[in-house]
């Protein structure tokens, strides 16, 4: 028997071991994931003949668009335990949740195919540019500031909109993240990559891709028609997907990986 629902407080430990399992993820990451976003009502789940098979985290969050707040919620932690794949679970938990609330669910996918079919459509995208290597050399930061990296965040994806980041947040992701922080600029490296970046100006953009060049970063993601594209030649940008939503009325919403 298969029945699908959202999750009640007692399962918490199965939900926790779930994640661990799927994603082999780092104990310290899901206990701070845990004591800041768990919230059963916001989680839906599968039970297999009363074995938890599959589950879906969708965190309470919001989005602004044409300088307006509403509300969605982001999808995280969609799992299902590799002896229940490919029955339909997670196609069931998707179904579930959105027709529990009136507002778009976004998420950030792991397999975009996988939830075009679903219903979800593509709302934005990133350009991704090629440095020129120079001299490698340490890059110098301020000092990180999740304040800071909102107002150039924020200001920088005002014109079509964006997925709001709390403090909670912007820790998770300057957690994972190595964060480069200029003033008017900054970028998430990873694996010698800038895979997101925003400067403010011209200024802040060239400081920010001198510094990332001389780190010895490789490729920059920002958005298009922006001080960056501009600087690195728009034409020369490769077009990423990023985030998705059930609603097309979210088109242009930058939507990125969060917690």
């Amino acid at each position: 028997m298969i029945e699908v629902r959202r999750s009640a407080r007692e399962e918490r430990d199965e939900l926790y071991e779930l994640w661990a399992r799927v994603f082999d993820e780092d104990r310290g990451w899901l206990d701070r994931f845990f004591a800041v976003r768990y919230s059963p009502d916001d989680i839906f789940i599968a039970r297999v003949d009363g074995v938890l098979a599959s589950a879906l985290h969708a965190l309470p969050a919001a989005y602004v668009q044409r300088g307006e707040e509403q509300t969605c919620s982001y999808i995280v932690g969609a799992a299902t335990d590799e002896a229940f794949r490919r029955r339909g679970l997670m196609g069931r938990l998707l179904t579930e949740t959105a027709a529990s609330y009136r507002h778009p669910i976004t998420l950030f996918p792991a397999v975009r195919p996988f939830y075009e079919a679903n219903g979800y459509i593509t709302t934005s995208s990133l350009l991704l540019f090629s440095l020129e290597q120079e001299t490698v050399d340490q890059l110098s930061s301020l000092a990180v500031d999740w304040q800071a990296l909102d107002h150039i965040y924020r200001t920088a994806n005002a014109a079509d909109g964006y997925l709001v980041r709390d403090e909670a947040a912007w820790g998770f992701l300057t957690g994972g993240y190595e964060t480069i922080l200029l003033e008017g600029a900054y970028a998430f490296i990873s694996e010698g990559r800038a895979v997101e970046a925003f400067a403010l100006d011209h200024g802040a953009a060239e400081h920010l891709v001198d510094a990332l060049s001389k780190a010895g970063i490789t490729s920059l993601q920002t958005l298009a028609h922006s001080p960056l594209s501009a600087l690195l030649g728009e034409e020369q940008g490769v077009p990423t997907p990023m985030g998705m939503s059930t609603r097309s009325s979210m088109a242009g919403v930058y939507i990125a990986e969060q917690y």
